[in-house]
C-alpha cells in the first residue's frame, strides 16, 4: 500500500474509531498515525534489506563490517549495521541442507507462504520493533491516561496547561530525535515524526475543540510548524517526514477555517507551500511530495470553486491557477532531471498529464460565460507546451520521453483551439486526448495503471460526448465541434489500440481489439451524422457509400504501412457497413446505382479486394470475407437488374441469368485473375455453389409464383425466358460439380451432389411441363385448375415415364445399378399415378394418351433393361 493509501485508510479509521463524534479530530489523528506507520514500514524494509545482504564468501563473522547499501537514500545507523553482521555471517557459514528426495523420486515444492501472515511476521520481527510499537502505544497510553484522569476529576489542571504539556512533550520528542539522528537513525526519525504529529494535534485541539486559540494564530502556528518539519526532512533525507510536514501545512487552513476567510489568503498560502515543494524538488526527486501537493492544491481548489466561485472572483483566482499550473509543470521537469543517470528522463504522468486536465477543467468552469476564452486558453497552452518541448530538446536525449509528452500535449491543445472557438464542449475532446496520452506513456514506461487509466478516460470521453448530444447543423461543415469531438474520440481509440496491441498480456490485446472497434464505431457514427446533416437527401446515399469505402481503404493502407495486424482485420468491417447501408436503402424503395452511386460501388468492390489482399490466405476469416464479398456484390447487381426490368417475367429472367453467370465466373475467370480466384480457389468454389444454389431456389420460387408470360414475345417451349434460365442454371450447376470434383478425394461427394442436382432438375422441369401446358392448353394458372386438369396430369405421366425409361436404360447400359433403380422407382410412381389419378379422367383423350404412352415405355424398357445391372465388386459410382 502506498503512503497515500495509508493516509486515506488512517483518516477513515480515525473518523470511525477515534473521533468520538468529533470527525475532524479523529481524521487528523488517524491520518498522522497512518503516515507514521507508512514511514516505519518503509524504514523497516530498508533495514531488512541490509540485514539480509550476504557477506562476501571470503569474509567471516569477524571480518570487516560492510558499508551501507548505496541504493538506500536513508541508510541505517552504524549500530544497526553492526548488529546485522553476526546474523548474516552465521547464515553464510551454516551448511546448506540438501533437498530431501521424497517417494517416487520427485522433489516437493514447498507451499507458497501466506502474504498477509508474512507481512505481519515481518513487521514484528524485523527492524527496530520496539520503536515501531512504542511510539504508537505510548501515544495512546498517555491519551487514555489523561482522559481517565479528567473524567474522574483526578487531574484538576486547566485545559490550556494540559495542551502546553502535550506540546512540550512533542517538542521533547523532536529534540531527542534530532540528537540521536546520527547514532540511531530509524529511532530518531520515528521520534521526530511522533513529535511533529503531537504538536499538530495539540494546536488543532486548542483551536477547534477547546476554543483556546483564535483562527488566525492557530493557522499561523500550524503553518509555521511546517517550516521546521520540512527542514528536518530535507536535512535528514527523510521522505516520509517531508510528506507528513507538507500534509500538515496543507491541512492547516482547513483545520483553522471558520468559513469566513479570504480565498486570496488561502491560495497565497498554498502558493508559498508549492514554491517550497518545487524548491525541494530542485534537490530531491521525491515524487510523493509532488503528488501530495498536487492533490491538496487542486483538490481544495476544486472544492472551493464548487462552493464559492462566482464570475467576479475571476481576476483574483486566475493568477493563482496559472501560478500553480506553472509550478507543477516545473516540478514535473525537475522530477525528470533529478533522477539517477540510468533513470533520468522518467516522466511523472500524474503531473505531466493530470495538471493540464485539472487546470483546463477549472479554466472551463471559470470561463463558461465567455465566448472565446477557452479557445484562447487552449492556444496559449499549445504555445507553452511547444516552447517547453523545444527547450527540452536542447537538454539531450535523456529527456526525450518528457519532450514527446509535451509535444503531444501541445499538438492536442493546438488542435482543440479551433473548435473550442466555436463550441465549448471540451470535456470529451480533452479526456480523449489525455486518455490516449496516458496509454502511450504507460506503454512506453511499462505502467499498467497508466494504461488502464487511459482506457477508462477514453470511455468516459465517449460518455461525455453522448451526454452532450449531437448539435445538428452547428458550425461550418466538417470543421465544427461535432466532427472534432467524434473524430478525436475515434483517433484516441485507434492510437490506444495500436499501443496496447504491442503488449504481451492477453487482456491488453483484447482491450486493443475493443478500442479499435471503439475507434471505428466513432468514426463511422460521426461521418454518418455529419453526412445526414450537410448533404442533400438525394445525394446522401452515394456520399455515405463513398465515406465507408474511403475509410476502409485508408484503414487498410495504414495497416499495411504500420504492419498493424488488428487494423488489417478491422478494415474488413467495411463490408458489413456497406451491406447495412444498401439494406437500409432498399427499405426506401431505391436501387443501388441511383443518385450517381455507380462509381462508389465500383470503388467499393476494389476497396474490398484491397483490404482483403494482406489477410493470410486460407484462413477462416479470409475465406468467409471472400465468399461474403461475392454474395454481397452479386446481390447488388441482381437488385439493380430487378429495378430496371419493370416486367416481372423479364426481371426474374435477368436476375436468374446473372446469378448463373456470376457463379460460373467464380472459376472460369481464374486464368485472368490469379488473385483472388486461383489463390483462394476453395473460397470461390463455395461462393459459386451458394450463388448457383440460390439461383435454383429463386427459379423454383418464381416458377411456382408466376407462369412466366414472355410478352411481347410469344410463348415457345424450351425457348421461353423461364425455361432458358432454368436450363442455364442447371447446366451451370452441373459444370460446378465437375470443377469441384477435383477437390474431392473420393466420388461420394460427387455422387451426393449429382443426386441433389438431379432432384432439383426433376422438380424444375416438372414445373416447366406444367407451365407449358398452361400456355399451350389454356389451363388457368391457379392451383385448383392445374391439379384438376386432365391435360396437366397426362403431360406429367408422359414426362415422368420418359424420365423413368431413360434412367432404366442408361442404368443398364452404363452398369449403374442406382440409376436403374431410380428410373424404376419413377416408373412405378407413374403407374400408381395412372391408376389413382389419371384413371378417374374417364372418356378423355388425355387418359388414353397417358396409359398408352406409359405402357409403350414400359414395353421398351422390358426389352432393353428388364433387370437391374449386376453390381461390380470394385464399382465406386
Amino acid at each position: 500500500m502506498t503512503k497515500i493509501g495509508y493516509a486515506l485508510v488512517g483518516a477513515i479509521t480515525g473518523v470511525l474509531v477515534l473521533s468520538g463524534g468529533r470527525f475532524a479530530f479523529g481524521a487528523v489523528i488517524g491520518l498522522v498515525i497512518a503516515l507514521l506507520l507508512a514511514e516505519l514500514r518503509e524504514l523497516s524494509s530498508r533495514v531488512r534489506r541490509l540485514e539480509n545482504k550476504p557477506l562476501p564468501p571470503s569474509k567471516t563473522a569477524t571480518g570487516p563490517v560492510p558499508a551501507a547499501s548505496a541504493m538506500d537514500d536513508e541508510p541505517s545507523s552504524v549500530g544497526e549495521q553492526v548488529a546485522a553482521v553476526p546474523d548474516a555471517a552465521m547464515q553464510s557459514t551454516e551448511a546448506e541442507p540438501s533437498d530431501a528426495i521424497p517417494a517416487f523420486g520427485r522433489k516437493r515444492t514447498p507451499p507458497e507462504p501466506n502474504p498477509i501472515v508474512e507481512k505481519v511476521k515481518e513487521w514484528f520481527t524485523t527492524g527496530n520493533v520496539p520503536v515501531k510499537v512504542g511510539v504508537i502505544v505510548s501515544f495512546f497510553g498517555v491519551a487514555f491516561l489523561l482522559k481517565y484522569a479528567v473524567d474522574r476529576n483526578l487531574l484538576n489542571v486547566p485545559m490550556w496547561l494540559r495542551l502546553v504539556f502535550a506540546a512540550l512533550f512533542g517538542l521533547v520528542l523532536l529534540v531527542i530525535g534530532w540528537r540521536l539522528r546520527h547514532r540511531m537513525r530509524v529511532y530518531a526519525l520515528s521520534l521526530q515524526g511522533g513529535g511533529v504529529g503531537i504538536i499538530y494535534i495539540t494546536i488543532f485541539a486548542a483551536f477547534r475543540l477547546y476554543g483556546l486559540l483564535p483562527p488566525l494564530p492557530a493557522f499561523l502556528l500550524l503553518a509555521l510548524l511546517t517550516i521546521p518539519a520540512v527542514w528536518l526532512a530535507v536535512v535528514q533525507n527523510a521522505r516520509a517526514m517531508a510528506v507528513l510536514a507538507v500534509t500538515g501545512g496543507f491541512l492547516a487552513p482547513v483545520l483553522a477555517s471558520t468559513g469566513q476567510g479570504s480565498h486570496v489568503a488561502l491560495f497565497s498560502y498554498y502558493l508559498l507551500l508549492n514554491v517550497a515543494i518545487v524548491g525541494i524538488a530542485w534537490f530531491k526527486s521525491w515524487r510523493e511530495l509532488n503528488l501530495v501537493g498536487f492533490l491538496f492544491t487542486f483538490g481544495i481548489g476544486v472544492a472551493w470553486g464548487y462552493k464559492y466561485y462566482d464570475a467576479p472572483y475571476f481576476s483574483s483566482t486566475e493568477p493563482f491557477l496559472i501560478a500553480h499550473f506553472l509550478l507543477y509543470q516545473a516540478a514535473a521537469v525537475l522530477f525528470a532531471l533529478r533522477q539517477p543517470p540510468k533513470l533520468r528522463g522518467l516522466v511523472d504522468g500524474t503531473l505531466v498529464f493530470g495538471t493540464p486536465i485539472v487546470a483546463f477543467g477549472l479554466q472551463s468552469a471559470m470561463l463558461r460565460h465567455t465566448d472565446y476564452g477557452l479557445a484562447y486558453s487552449a492556444l496559449l497552452l499549445a504555445v507553452f507546451y511547444g516552447a517547453l518541448a523545444w527547450w527540452l530538446t536542447a537538454r539531450g536525449k535523456a529527456l526525450g520521453l518528457l519532450r514527446d509528452s509535451y509535444i503531444a500535449l501541445g499538438v492536442a491543445f493546438a488542435t482543440a483551439a479551433i473548435p473550442l472557438a466555436l463550441d465549448a464542449r471540451w470535456t470529451a475532446s480533452a479526456w480523449a486526448m489525455e486518455g490516449a496520452a496516458l496509454v502511450w506513456l504507460g506503454a512506453r514506461q511499462s505502467r499498467l495503471l497508466a494504461r488502464v487509466a487511459g482506457g477508462v478516460l477514453i470511455l468516459m470521453a465517449g460518455a461525455a460526448y453522448v451526454n452532450g448530444g449531437w448539435d445538428h447543423n452547428a458550425g461550418v461543415p466538417l470543421v465544427n465541434a461535432n466532427v472534432f469531438g467524434g473524430v478525436l474520440l475515434s483517433l484516441a481509440g485507434f492510437f490506444s489500440a495500436r499501443q496496447l496491441g504491442r503488449m504481451e498480456h492477453v487482456l491488453e490485446r483484447i482491450a486493443a481489439v475493443l478500442l479499435l472497434g471503439w475507434g471505428i464505431a466513432w468514426w463511422c457514427i460521426t461521418g454518418g451524422l455529419e453526412i445526414d446533416d450537410r448533404v442533400r437527401h438525394m445525394y446522401e446515399y452515394p456520399v455515405l457509400v463513398s465515406f465507408f469505402v474511403v475509410s476502409g481503404a485508408v484503414l487498410g493502407l495504414v495497416a499495411r504501412k504500420l504492419d498493424w495486424t488488428h487494423a488489417r482485420y478491422g478494415a474488413l468491417v467495411m463490408l458489413p457497413l456497406l451491406f447495412v447501408t444498401a439494406l437500409g436503402r432498399s427499405f426506401f424503395g431505391g436501387h443501388p446505382l441511383e443518385s450517381y452511386a455507380a462509381l462508389p460501388w465500383l470503388a467499393a468492390a476494389a476497396a474490398h479486394l484491397y483490404v482483403l489482399r494482406p489477410i493470410t490466405t486460407g484462413t477462416v476469416i479470409s475465406r468467409t470475407w471472400h465468399v461474403a464479398g461475392v454474395l454481397f456484390f452479386a446481390w447488388l447487381v441482381a437488385w439493380e437488374l430487378d429495378w430496371w426490368m419493370v416486367v416481372e417475367t423479364w426481371s426474374n429472367t435477368a436476375v436468374s441469368l446473372w446469378l448463373a453467370i456470376a457463379g460460373l465466373a467464380c472459376w472460369l475467370l481464374r486464368p485472368v485473375f490469379s488473385w483472388p480466384l486461383q489463390v483462394e480457389r476453395p473460397a470461390y468454389l463455395v461462393a459459386a455453389a451458394v450463388l448457383l444454389a440460390l439461383n435454383l431456389l429463386y427459379i423454383f420460387g418464381f416458377s411456382i409464383d408466376a407462369p412466366g408470360n414472355p410478352l411481347p414475345l410469344p410463348y415457345l417451349p424450351i425457348l421461353n425466358p423461364y425455361d432458358v434460365v432454368m436450363f442455364a442454371g442447371l447446366a451451370a450447376s452441373w459444370l460446378w460439380i465437375i470443377e469441384a470434383a477435383q477437390q474431392w478425394p473420393s466420388q461420394d461427394r460427387q455422387r451426393r451432389a449429382y443426386i441433389v442436382l438431379g432432384t432439383a432438375a426433376f422438380v424444375l422441369t416438372t414445373l416447366a411441363v406444367v407451365r407449358g401446358v398452361h400456355h399451350l392448353g389454356n389451363v388457368p394458372w391457379r392451383h385448383y385448375s392445374l391439379t384438376r386438369s386432365v391435360e396437366v396430369q397426362a403431360a406429367l405421366s408422359i414426362y415422368w415415364g420418359l424420365l423413368g425409361f431413360a434412367g432404366m436404360v442408361l442404368g443398364t447400359q452404363r452398369a449403374r445399378r442406382w440409376l436403374w433403380l431410380t428410373g424404376a422407382a419413377l416408373m412405378a410412381l407413374v403407374v400408381v399415378k395412372l391408376f389413382i389419378i389419371d384413371l378417374g379422367n374417364s372418356g378423355t383423350v388425355a387418359r388414353i394418351v397417358s396409359f398408352i404412352g406409359v405402357g409403350a415405355l414400359l414395353l421398351v424398357v422390358g426389352y432393353f433393361a428388364p433387370a437391374p445391372p449386376r453390381q461390380p465388386v470394385s464399382e465406386e459410382g
